[in-house]
C-alpha cells in the first residue's frame, strides 16, 4: 500500500498501542494519565485522530519514554507527495484552568489556524524548554509565540523568562508576558529581562480577545518571526494539548 499522510496517524497509534500493551495497562489506566475518554486513547491508538506533536511529548513523559521511540522503524513520506502545510504554534504557560480556557477561546477565534499547547506550571515549561535542546527536538512543537502568566506555581513566571532567554533553542521567540495582578514594578522587570510584551487581561472576554487579537496580529503579520520561514500562516490544522 503506497503511503499517505494518514499513515504516519496509524504508525504512531500503533507505537503507543503497544507500548502500552508492554506495560501491562488498560486503556483506562493511561487514559487517566493523559487525562483524555479511554473511547479517545482508543482513537489516538486506531489512528482514527491526529496525534499532536505536543500531546506525543505528554504521552512520552507519562510512559516515561522518548519521543523519537515513536518514531523508530518510520521512512517518513516519500518526497513526491507534499507535506502538510504548519501553522504557528502557540506556547500557553498558566497554571488557572479556567484562565486557561478562556485564553485558549480567544485564540482558537482568530482567523487563522494555531497549533495550541499549554505548560501549568514553571517546572513543566523549564522541563519541556530543556527537552526541546535535546537530540529529539525535531519531534517537539517548537515555540513561535509564548504566552507567560507571572503567577505560575514552582519555579516563577520571572525564572520562567529567564530560562528561555538563555536557551539557544528558543531565546529569539518572542515571550509576552500577561496577567491581571501585577504591578508596574512586575512589567518593568519583565521588560528588562527582554519580554516582547506585557499585557493586562482584562475581565472582559470580548477585550481579553481583542487583545489577543491584536498581539497574534502583529507577531504573525507586522514583524517577522524567528522561524517564520518554516511556515505557511494561511493553512495548517489545529493542534491542541489536551491537558
Amino acid at each position: 500500500m503506497p503511503l499517505n499522510i494518514n499513515e504516519l496517524d496509524l504508525y504512531l497509534g500503533k507505537r503507543l498501542k503497544a507500548f502500552r500493551l508492554k506495560m501491562n495497562w488498560p486503556l483506562k489506566t493511561l487514559a487517566m494519565k493523559l487525562g483524555v475518554s479511554p473511547q479517545q486513547l482508543q482513537r489516538y491508538e486506531t489512528g482514527m485522530n491526529k496525534i499532536s506533536a505536543s500531546l506525543l511529548y505528554t504521552i512520552a513523559h507519562e510512559l516515561n519514554t522518548d519521543v523519537a521511540f515513536f518514531y523508530e522503524g518510520y521512512e517518513g513520506l516519500p518526497k513526491s507527495l507534499p507535506l502538510p502545510q504548519t501553522p504557528n504554534n502557540i506556547l500557553l504557560i498558566e497554571e488557572n484552568r479556567d484562565d486557561e480556557a478562556l485564553f485558549r477561546q480567544a485564540l482558537m477565534e482568530f482567523p487563522e489556524k494555531l497549533n495550541i499547547y499549554s505548560c501549568h506550571d514553571g517546572e513543566e515549561a523549564v522541563n519541556f524548554f530543556r527537552r526541546l535542546e535535546e537530540s529529539a527536538a525535531l519531534f517537539f512543537p517548537k515555540p513561535d509565540l509564548i504566552f507567560l502568566d507571572l503567577m505560575i506555581p514552582g519555579i516563577n513566571g520571572f525564572d520562567v523568562l529567564k530560562d528561555i532567554k538563555r536557551r539557544s533553542s528558543v531565546q529569539n521567540t518572542p515571550v509576552v508576558i500577561f496577567s491581571r495582578n501585577a504591578s508596574h514594578e512586575d512589567m518593568l522587570r519583565s521588560y528588562c529581562l527582554h519580554a516582547s510584551g506585557f499585557i493586562n487581561m482584562s475581565f472582559s472576554y470580548n477585550e481579553v480577545r481583542e487583545q489577543i487579537h491584536k498581539t497574534l496580529a502583529y507577531w504573525i503579520h507586522t514583524v517577522t518571526l524567528p522561524s517564520s520561514g518554516n511556515h505557511d500562516h494561511a493553512n495548517g490544522v489545529d493542534s491542541t494539548l489536551q491537558a
